[in-house]
């Protein structure tokens, strides 16, 4: 039942981005429906990928960085399901700059739009129109949104060695923190970690010593074992004997 009631939500969500049916088109209501749903299958997602560049422009001087390689991380946002009818408006909150996507743009209606700026969180806008294919060209039938995350500073320092999977020490991150609130974090989080690791070591070392202790002493305990055997033996013989006697 949760299932089904997440599913109609999400269907809700992604109609509320659909345009309603304009009774104003120059198109027909068949269209209008047809366009809709092809503008709602348009999907954007992004992927984490590098390129290799010149490391010569990195050499603080004119001599040779030698055989360094230096290479840039980007994104890759891929755009699919784009068709002839339709074309794509991208915008973002970090600049200004608008992109279109037309059919003719795309190698069998997928779109790969390479992105940079990984210095902070990123919210895209990507919103589907009408093309000059149909007879309502420039009419909007679907908006949708895709954000990416901003590169982590804190990701290759000493202090996020090998707690990578940690939040704030995580490669990408989706919430931009203040430098001395990240900081604060991660030397929290290493406290506690540190105290985890002496705690275990401290009881490794307990177990250790009592395991020395029975092993330096094990001829003890083995004869006070036997002691305590016997003595169990004794009491129920004369519990026994005791019983009898008392029958008799």
């Amino acid at each position: 039942m949760k299932k089904k009631v997440v599913g109609i939500l999400a269907g809700i969500l992604a109609l509320t981005n659909l345009n309603v049916v304009d009774a104003a088109s120059a198109c027909s209501y068949e269209k209008q429906v047809e366009l809709s749903k092809v503008a709602g299958s348009v999907k954007a997602v992004y992927e984490e990928a590098s390129q290799k560049v010149d490391s010569s422009l990195y050499a603080p001087t004119n001599e040779t960085v030698g055989e360094v390689e230096l290479y840039r991380e980007y994104f890759k946002i891929i755009f699919t399901n784009i068709t002839k009818e339709i074309y794509v408006k991208v915008m973002n909150d970090y600049n200004d700059e608008v992109k279109f996507i037309r059919y003719k743009d795309t190698t069998d209606g997928m779109y790969t739009l390479n992105w940079y700026n990984l210095d902070d969180v990123v919210n895209f806008t990507f919103e589907i129109y009408s093309s000059d294919e149909t007879d309502c060209r420039n009419e909007k039938y679907f908006t949708n949104y895709l954000v990416t995350p901003m590169y982590n500073d804190f990701y290759e320092t000493i202090m996020c060695e090998g707690i990578t999977d940690y939040l704030p020490c995580q490669k990408y991150i989706t919430v931009k923190m203040e430098y001395a609130d990240q900081y604060e974090q991660i030397s929290e989080y290493l406290e506690v970690v540190e105290n985890e690791k002496k705690e275990k070591e401290e009881n490794k070392k307990w177990y250790e010593n009592i395991g020395d202790f029975v092993k330096k002493h094990k001829v003890a305990f083995i004869a006070g074992g036997s002691i305590i055997v016997i003595a169990g033996v004794a009491i129920v013989v004369v519990n026994i004997k005791r019983k009898r006697e008392s029958v008799l």
